[in-house]
């Protein structure tokens, strides 16, 4: 009797075994860190899931939403039980995207989801300001010279497959050139030249900001550069000093020679090249 009861017990043992299936560990998947990276530069993504089915290796699928756009990633098992979502993609405009990777098992219909962000910034180019004084009252004409050289190469990309499509929108600020130049000289340099008047200057500035766009295999790239210069005032202390009166000639011919349209230097230069 107590053989038999021994049995029976055994036997229901093998049939719950065979009946009730094994507690499955829920499917995980995480996106990495956040990023940051420059428009029209590739950035990859490597995820990692967790799944403790040895049988589902084969039934996994992903995918990446990169806000702009949905990829279908490499999955690349590392084991029987995890594995990594391998991706890349790129940007050509600035901006914080946030990113969803999701992972999803096809056998048991278990869906896994993460995010990151990635900040995008604009291509940085090398800028000078001529005159480097810029007098906040005066009507003549500033010169900005933009380095091409950094940023025509940047990436995969030549030189050859990289134009600037209107050098006339380099902006700064909302002002924009007078005249546009270009000189081949050192990779590519360009000359724009920006009414003062045209400018939002204020006293105790300290740089000007110049943005634009070139055109790449990519699409669009959007880049920006600062100048140093030093923005000043000095009809404030002339006329507490005067009284309300005009200056003398002298010094009327003094602030001219400063501050004039042209620095005699870049006067008339039209091959624009730096300094």
């Amino acid at each position: 009797m107590k053989r038999d009861t021994t049995i029976r017990i055994f036997s229901l043992l093998i049939a719950l075994f065979l009946v009730v299936p094994a507690v499955q560990a829920a499917l995980t998947v995480d996106a990495g860190d956040d990023r940051i990276a420059l428009a029209g530069e590739p950035i990859t993504i490597l995820a990692t899931y967790n799944d403790t089915d040895v049988f589902d290796a084969l039934n996994m699928s992903a995918s990446v939403n990169w806000s702009t756009a949905t990829t279908a990633p490499e999955i690349v098992p590392d084991d029987d039980y995890n594995g990594t979502i391998q991706d890349v993609y790129t940007y050509s405009a600035a901006g914080t995207y946030v990113v969803t990777v999701k992972v999803a098992n096809n056998a048991t219909g278990a869906v896994a989801c993460d995010t990151l962000n990635v900040t995008v910034s604009p291509q940085s180019a090398e800028v000078k300001v001529v005159p480097k004084t810029l007098n906040q009252k005066s009507n003549g004409l500033m010169t900005i010279f933009v380095d091409l050289a950094e940023w025509l190469g940047f990436g995969d990309s030549s030189s050859a497959n990289v134009t600037v499509p209107d050098p006339s929108e380099f902006r700064i600020g909302n002002a924009t050139p007078e005249r546009v130049n270009f000189c081949m000289k050192d990779g590519g340099t360009l000359i724009l030249k920006y009414r003062r008047a045209d400018l939002d200057l204020n006293a105790g500035d300290g740089n000007l900001t110049v943005t634009g766009n070139v055109t790449t295999e990519e699409g669009n790239i959007p880049v920006l550069g600062s100048g140093a210069v030093s923005v000043i005032n000095p009809g404030n202390k002339k006329m507490e000093k005067d009284n309300g009166h005009a200056g003398n000639g002298k010094e009327k011919m003094k602030n001219q020679n400063a501050f004039g349209d042209e620095h005699p230097r870049f006067n008339g230069n039209a091959k624009g090249q730096a300094p």
